[in-house]
């Protein structure tokens, strides 16, 4: 598949060049690169900057193409890391229909709209009903299980 731009790196984690030959208590905006070549993170988010070995919250830099420009103006005497973590994926929601139980966790199950006869839970076991349902007998949870029923009223 061809991109328009570079190609993402879906978890790739690229270890940033030191840029700290360029602090001088007044630049703020540097070239992020890895082996001579420009890095381009997809968010903030996505690096972990360190100066002089304090990680660095995102308040403290904004990245934008293969540059970082911090809010203050790093010291001379500091020293710099940085690491990218590749690039995230949002697969969005699925499609009605298209998550079947099969899909899911085998310690999981979900459903709506029942009436159970005699339910019991298995240890270790987490089971979750959804909406109405009726039981009609025991329901029996076992130690270290969980029975969730999530009811919503809509007005």
């Amino acid at each position: 598949m061809s991109y328009v731009g570079r190609e993402p790196t879906i978890g790739n984690y690229i270890e940033l060049d030191d840029i700290s030959s360029g602090f001088n208590n007044s630049n703020v905006t540097f070239n992020l690169t890895s082996g001579g070549s420009a890095v381009f993170p997809q968010t903030d988010a996505n690096a972990i900057i360190s100066i002089s070995g304090v990680v660095q919250y995102t308040s403290a830099y904004s990245i934008s193409g293969s540059q970082i420009t911090f809010t203050s103006a790093p010291q001379s005497s500091d020293n710099f890391s940085g690491r990218v973590l590749g690039h995230s994926r949002d697969i969005g929601s699925p499609t009605d229909g298209t998550v079947s139980s099969s899909s899911l966790s085998s310690t999981f199950f979900m459903t709506n709209g029942q009436t159970f006869n005699n339910v019991s839970i298995a240890s270790g076991k987490n089971a979750m009903a959804v909406g109405t349902i009726t039981i009609s007998g025991t329901l029996t949870v076992a130690s270290g299980s969980s029975f969730v029923i999530i009811w919503v009223l809509f007005k």
